[in-house]
């Protein structure tokens, strides 16, 4: 609720302060003391239109600071604080506009600058304008059906099924992404299927095609190679003046002059390892010569196997390292794909359950609405002909959902509020046929309509503070005895500030109000003062008689009492 309001600057307003309480707030005065600018205020702080003019002293800035009081139970109130990191550590939240000389609009909460946008949002769940603009909302659909929720204490069972709405909107979304493209990656798949056989088949080994082309260029070369060890072996040892007997020689020739010095000690040594090195030679040459086979077979094993190697390296352009690890990588996508076509298959099988339920509760929902809208219509009715339309007749009509586009088929025929549409049907005259509400109510007539509402549904909504800017403009009589009522009962549960001309209005209040308008040298001023229980009387006496004698006070004070014991009784 509002706490306090400041307003500086604003039109004729130099400045003023007002400090709200609970329950019903009523500011009264003589017509034309600008009573709607305490409601031109709050709706300007709130991102309301403003104009040139707005401004009491053109060089100086305007500003209107309104400090509500934060209610614990208003659940989204507190969500969006949260959301946008208010302190509300003292329990209340400051929000401050200021229109400069420049007519740029500022606005603040907490001290701390904020969009329009912004300010909007908490505009929804802090006030409730009952005026000619704002009450439009009534005739929005939505509307109409958040009033029967309401009235029916359907809100449990409304978020139940908008939280399996909103599952089944995710779950279609990842069975989108999953078929998207499906016949493409289908075909992706079935080419690296075809690549991850082709690898298996020749099944390479990491080094494998080194390994054959050395064993294939042994065998291709095997008959040179026993030739050549064979003549190496007969060079060395066994031909006539063989190279082992020529290092011998050698030896024996220097050994005569060893002792004639190291040198020719040290080439003696250098052809003693000579000739063992040569032994070493001959034997692995031999051992080669031994070991190698002629063996044309398997020799064309390794051709075809190195063939085979070197195609599938040559097709993939890869080394055998390279496309094994291309292997593992398509084999982990096959695997992947076939989890894909998995998880589609029980997608599909878990949407369509969650779907049949979901319009089952759609249509439980829908049973309730319509039973509830029967004592709803009984009760708008009832209260309607108590502020003066006396041959008034309501009638909710349902409708099924119809969306032109929708995201899913498994929400054919849902929205997230249910599978209903409806519309409030309305004829204030006797032999009129009905039509919606849009059409066929005057102003004054969705005033009272919405008024209604507001009173019938006043202890099922969050708190907020309910504006009535002058809504008793023609009333009179027992009808203004009902709309005080109505606006008192609305008070029980709601902070209501409301601007009147009824003293039945302000005979109910929990604090009064008075505006009047001074004016000064050449400009006017509007100067608000709240009543104490005294003068109280005396507004009201005023409100009634137009006077403030003592007949009239005593009157004023009567009807006080009178009020509130018919309603509290």
């Amino acid at each position: 609720m509002i706490n306090s309001l400041r307003i500086k600057n604003f039109i004729i307003v130099k400045e003023l302060e007002l400090n709200f309480g609970k329950g019903l707030q009523v500011l009264s005065g003589e017509t034309g003391t600008g009573k709607s600018i305490i409601v031109g205020a709050i709706d300007f702080a709130f991102g309301g239109k403003f104009h040139p003019g707005f401004l009491f002293d053109d060089s100086k800035p305007a500003i209107v600071e309104i400090t509500f009081d934060v209610n614990s139970e208003n659940k989204s109130l507190l969500k969006l604080i949260s959301e946008y990191e208010v302190d509300i550590s003292e329990n209340e939240i400051c929000f401050t506009t200021e229109l400069t000389p420049l007519q740029k609009r500022r606005i603040f909460l907490n001290g701390r600058r904020i969009s329009r946008s912004i300010v909007k949002q908490f505009r929804d769940l802090l006030l409730d304008f009952h005026s000619q603009r704002d009450q439009q909302k009534i005739f929005d659909r939505n509307f109409q059906l958040e009033i029967i929720d309401k009235f029916g204490d359907l809100q449990t069972e409304l978020k139940d099924y908008q939280r399996q709405f909103r599952e089944i909107e995710s779950l279609s979304e990842q069975l989108q992404e999953l078929q998207t493209g499906e016949s493409e990656r289908e075909e992706r798949i079935k080419l690296y299927e075809y690549q991850a056989e082709e690898i298996e088949e020749i099944n390479p080994k990491i080094g494998e095609d080194e390994e054959l082309q050395k064993e294939w260029n042994l065998l291709s070369n095997a008959k040179e190679i026993i030739s050549q060890a064979t003549f190496i072996e007969q060079a060395v040892y066994e031909a006539d003046n063989s190279v082992y007997d020529i290092i011998n020689s050698f030896i024996n020739r220097l050994s005569d002059f060893e002792e004639a010095g190291s040198k020719i000690t040290d080439i003696i040594s250098y052809l003693k390892e000579s000739a063992a090195n040569l032994e070493e030679a001959v034997s692995e040459a031999r051992n080669l010569r031994d070991s190698i086979e002629i063996d044309d077979l398997r020799l064309q094993e390794c051709e075809t196997r190195l063939n085979e190697l070197n195609a599938l390296k040559s097709k993939y352009k890869m080394e055998l390292p390279e496309i094994l690890n291309y292997y593992r990588k398509i084999k982990g996508l096959i695997a992947e794909s076939k989890s894909d076509i998995t998880r589609i298959s029980e997608l599909e099988a878990e949407l369509k359950k969650k779907s049949e339920e979901l319009h089952k509760k759609a249509e439980k929902l829908s049973e309730k609405r319509k039973r509830i809208s029967i004592k709803l219509e009984k009760e708008i009715v009832e209260n309607i002909k108590k502020l003066a339309i006396p041959d008034a007749e309501i009638k909710i009509k349902f409708d099924k959902v119809t969306r032109k586009k929708v995201f899913t088929s498994y929400l054919q025929g849902l929205s997230e509020t249910g599978q209903d549409s409806v519309e409030i049907f309305f004829s204030a005259n006797k032999g009129v046929k009905l039509q919606p509400l849009s059409v066929s109510a005057s102003g004054g007539e969705i005033s009272r309509v919405l008024l209604a509402i507001k009173k019938i549904l006043s202890d099922k909504m969050e708190s907020r503070t309910v504006i009535f800017d002058e809504i008793d403009t023609g009333i009179g009589g027992e009808t203004a005895n009902y709309l005080g009522e109505f606006i008192y009962k609305i008070g029980r549960f709601h902070q209501v500030v409301c601007i009147t001309h009824l003293a039945q209005i302000a005979s109910l209040a929990d604090k009064n109000f008075a505006i009047e308008k001074m004016s000064k040298k050449n400009i006017s001023e509007v100067i608000v003062r709240e009543l104490d229980a005294n003068e109280k009387k005396e507004e009201i006496a005023r409100m009634l008689s137009g006077t403030k004698s003592e007949l009239a006070v005593k009157h004023a004070e009567e009807i006080i009492k009178k009020n509130l014991r018919r309603i509290d009784g």
